[in-house]
């Protein structure tokens, strides 16, 4: 916390030169974090070229050696902005968010993998529109209780079919899921946020949470334009929610042209080859 504290003191000086004061994300704040320290060790990994590998290096003049340990020092930043914004506006979220977004996670992940594949059936359409409903979630506690809600709600009728696909799935997170989503929503209605400090504090984390965004993009560029040739490497550091995100829409959209066909006494259309991407594990304050 201290190392945090020291970056933040660091950063938010810099941040306040943006003019911008929204919230830049649009993904879940947890993955965006995860994502910038992902592409801080990109720079890393691939500053050196290896053999006819070219290196990070090679444009250092636009993307500096420093580049990702300053990222780092800028997510760390982020991150106590966040913790304290959180214990001005939602403290149950600082108490039990972590917990209550690695549940999310678990669950998510584990239907995701039981469901994809290639066999048509109702929870199919249910996860959809649940991970339709929540991308956008906030991290308050009110968003994370409804989503621990929903995805306990599909994982408990397939609970043994979560087992069968992985063996290592803890059926115990339905119920814990469950218990998560009542204990946030009661200790929400026990808080009484403080008024007045929440505008600046959030407008303090969203400032460096454009710092973060700006910074990844850059890495992002670049390593697009270096590792052209190399697309395997190039895809590292893009973001595996946003291709997860953008094959779930596909599968939903062959769905619904494979319905409507068949609605219309049209022979069913073939389904859209979706490339399977890695999975994620488990969004800020608006």
């Amino acid at each position: 916390m201290a190392k945090q504290g020291q970056d933040f003191e660091r950063w938010v000086k810099v941040a306040a030169g943006s003019e911008r004061t929204d919230n830049p994300l649009n993904i879940p704040y947890d993955i965006a974090v995860r994502e910038a320290v992902a592409a801080a060790a990109f720079v890393k990994k691939y500053w050196e070229p290896d053999g006819d590998r070219p290196g990070l290096k090679r444009v250092k003049s636009r993307l500096p050696a420093s580049s990702g340990e300053e990222l780092l020092s800028i997510v760390h930043a982020v991150q106590e902005a966040q913790t304290r914004l959180l214990l001005i506006v939602d403290p149950a979220v600082a108490d039990l968010g972590e917990r209550a977004r690695f549940v999310v996670d678990e669950l998510e992940s584990a239907l995701e993998f039981l469901l994809d594949d290639d066999v048509d059936e109702p929870a199919d359409a249910q996860l959809a529109r649940i991970k339709e409903f929540h991308a956008q979630d906030g991290q308050r506690s009110s968003a994370l209780s409804q989503a621990l809600r929903d995805y306990a709600g599909l994982a408990e009728p397939l609970k043994d079919r979560l087992v069968e696909a992985d063996e290592a799935f803890d059926v115990r997170l339905i119920a814990e899921a469950r218990k998560l989503a009542e204990d946030l929503q009661q200790r929400a209605l026990e808080a009484a946020p403080e008024a007045g400090a929440s505008p600046a504090a959030t407008t303090i984390r969203n400032q460096l949470l454009h710092l973060m965004v700006q910074r990844v993009g850059s890495i992002r560029k670049t390593a697009a334009h270096v590792f052209r040739r190399h697309p395997e490497i190039a895809r590292e550091v893009t973001s595996a929610y946003e291709r997860r995100r953008r094959a779930a829409a596909r599968r939903e959209k062959a769905r619904k042209a494979t319905e409507s066909g068949q609605a219309n006494g049209k022979p069913a259309a073939a389904p859209v080859p979706v490339t399977p991407a890695p999975a994620t594990p488990a969004p800020a304050t608006s």
